[in-house]
């Protein structure tokens, strides 16, 4: 029926694609009955969606339109094609190539006219043709996919076309009033359906996505309104999670490409050693606003795309018990068929990656995974089951990043508890973060995750053997940054706070030392770095004297005064000072009488510690969304 329309005389050699061809006529505002005079309008879209979908093209026809053209002159064509699209999807046999044909048309259709900056009334117009005819259209359309894809008579590939058409259309439309369609209708059990089935595993990581992008629509005001949330938190279907487990540690396998960029395989040279050394002796080591050794513009394109399976990781694993208990297993119980490091060590060490170049790039894409990823940490060290297990429980060391000084300390041990890479995750971001634009809300889920780590060490009596001194200087650089540069810093009104609980933190530390640190020689050392640091904890008065408290402003660990606690924190740290301030003459000495008064006193700690659990901090992440939506854009085909 189109022959006639795609050859002149002239043009008898240049072979023009039909699609090519009655596609560049609908763009310039032709209409269908212009096109085909003698052909119904129904009979012109079969036709048309029998034809082999040249993606590309249809991309740069619709790239080149503007919004204006999109709400005016093209307004019916896309209307058109839109519904017709839906209807084939929704009607004709999974064999008829218009069904395939359609939901490839909508791919790129809904991606590249929904990237336009467009209200949720216009995508309704343009697609709709009226905001009173949006329901009967997006109904049918949200139907139509979630039919295909709770159906596992239907073919993989038609399946995954209609999930990749479902997860471009919610990124593509953020948080716009017309992707409240996918929450009427309640796709959770056709997302589950597709991961199990065996056929379409290799599409889970797709489905997961789109469920966690779901789940993020609207959720800030969401509450309990949101289905899927709801779907999440009440999942008890652990084959289901173990296939979310399998995809996310492929995936972040995978997403370590910072190796690729620098190899920084640790090596017991006596080179390496002497580098810890040298790093480990400068006194100016974390409290720069410029790091002497940033990597530039090399990494500032990772984390890559598929990083963003992240996001569903943490919203199963924060509301939902049974999640833990799946993520767990492949550490507690490996299997003997195992090729891959289990998804807790690979997490792991993918975050000290993230935690070690957040800030190098200045890029808030970088930023907010680490901070997504220091979320996912605090959730763990939250769950007391997950901890029983990763303080524990020796695993092959994990491969941690060092590509940035100070670096981490040499490796002594093959095997140590998960618990040790999560503090070392900790250390990383204290030390290569400190900016002008200070991350208040990160550095405070760090101290809360190393406050949640202390205390239950000290509540099972667990004795970490562990570089604890490494943790104490990263500690001290952090409240010497917050006072030397408080002029400078651009942090929205949280120094204070992050002072508070740095030091809350450190109290503690100190209160329950003979608890968890291994040896008389770590509780020497944490001494010993408390009075060197004496000074800088003095400056803390000033600091909380300047800054007001901020409103609704409350502590994780106690209530007491945190001007109190910095008073006990200073009468230990005098206490030490005074006895080895006369007569010593070098680091030996000094560590020898901090040993013999401990010793013989004690650690002269004069109040007792609070005997109650620490709040649990971990909170709904927010503001992830549109990086999410992005990133995932990026890896449609």
């Amino acid at each position: 029926m189109f022959s006639s329309l795609f050859f002149s005389k002239q043009e008898e050699y240049h072979v023009t694609s039909k699609f090519v061809a009655v596609y560049s006529k609908l763009f310039q505002g032709l209409s269908p009955k212009q096109i085909a005079p003698l052909q119904q309008h129904d009979r012109f879209f079969s036709e048309l969606l029998d034809l082999e979908v040249d993606s590309p093209y249809l991309q740069s026809q619709v790239d080149g339109i503007s919004k204006d053209a999109c709400l005016g002159k093209l307004k019916p064509f896309l209307n058109a094609l839109f519904q017709a699209c839906v209807k084939y999807i929704h009607s004709s046999e999974y064999k008829d190539t218009k069904k395939a044909h359609a939901l490839d048309t909508l791919s790129t259709l809904l991606s590249r006219i929904l990237a336009k900056h467009l209200t949720g009334w216009e995508v309704m117009e343009i697609f709709a043709g009226s905001v009173s005819q949006s329901d009967r259209v997006f109904s049918e359309f949200t139907q139509s996919l979630d039919n295909i894809l709770g159906d596992n008579q239907c073919p993989a590939r038609v399946r995954q076309k209609a999930l990749q058409l479902g997860l471009t259309y919610m990124c593509s439309v953020g948080q716009l009033s017309a992707g409240a369609y996918f929450l009427r209708r309640d796709f959770f059990p056709s997302i589950m359906s597709l991961v199990k089935s065996p056929e379409m595993e290799e599409y889970t990581f797709e489905a997961i996505l789109f469920l966690s992008i779901l789940a993020n629509y609207h959720k800030s005001d969401a509450a309990n309104l949101n289905p899927y949330l709801k779907r999440i938190r009440e999942c008890e279907d652990g084959d289901f999670m173990r296939k979310l487990c399998w995809a996310t540690n492929f995936a972040l396998v995978a997403s370590i490409k910072y190796l690729e960029v620098d190899d920084d395989a640790v090596s017991l040279t006596l080179a390496s050693s002497l580098n810890f050394v040298i790093t480990r002796l400068r006194q100016d080591r974390a409290i720069s606003l410029t790091q002497e050794n940033l990597p530039g513009d090399k990494f500032k394109k990772l984390p890559i795309e598929a990083t963003v399976i992240l996001l569903p990781t943490y919203e199963f694993l924060r509301p939902n018990p049974l999640f833990a208990s799946v993520l767990m297993e492949d550490l507690v119980s490996p299997s003997d068929s195992m090729q891959t490091t289990s998804i807790l060590c690979t997490f792991i060490s993918l975050t000290s990656y993230l935690c070690t170049h957040a800030s190098s790039s200045a890029s808030p894409r970088s930023i907010a995974y680490a901070n997504l990823s220091l979320h996912v940490v605090l959730c763990l060290v939250e769950n007391n089951m997950v901890m029983e297990f990763i303080s524990q429980t020796n695993v092959p060391a994990i491969r941690l990043c060092r590509q940035r000084l100070p670096i981490l300390p040499p490796l002594h041990n093959s095997m140590q508890p998960p618990i040790c890479s999560v503090l070392d995750c900790c250390i990383l971001w204290l030390r290569h973060n400190l900016h002008k634009h200070l991350e208040v809300d990160s550095y405070m889920n760090c101290i809360w995750t190393c406050y949640r780590i202390v205390w239950f060490l000290q509540n099972k009596h667990l004795r970490l053997d562990y570089h604890w001194t490494e943790l104490w200087i990263s500690m001290f650089g952090l409240l010497k940054f917050l006072t030397t540069k408080i002029d400078v810093l651009n942090a929205s009104g949280g120094v204070r706070s992050l002072s508070s609980e740095s030091l809350r933190l450190l109290d503690f530390v100190l209160c329950s030392a003979e608890s968890y640190l291994p040896s008389p020689r770590a509780l020497h050392e944490l001494i010993y770095e408390l009075v060197r640091s004496s000074s800088v904890l003095r400056k803390q008065k000033d600091l909380l004297r300047g800054l007001a408290p901020q409103p609704n402003a409350q502590s994780s660990f106690e209530n007491e005064a945190i001007e109190d606690i910095l008073d006990h924190i200073l009468g230990i740290s005098d206490y030490f000072e005074e006895r080895i301030s006369v007569g010593i003459e070098d680091a030996k000495d000094a560590m020898r009488i901090v040993a013999d008064e401990i010793e013989a006193n004690g650690l002269h700690i004069t109040r007792e510690l609070p005997n109650t659990t620490p709040l649990k901090r971990s909170q709904d992440v927010l503001d992830f969304a549109r990086i999410a939506c992005s990133d995932v854009l990026a890896l449609m085909p």
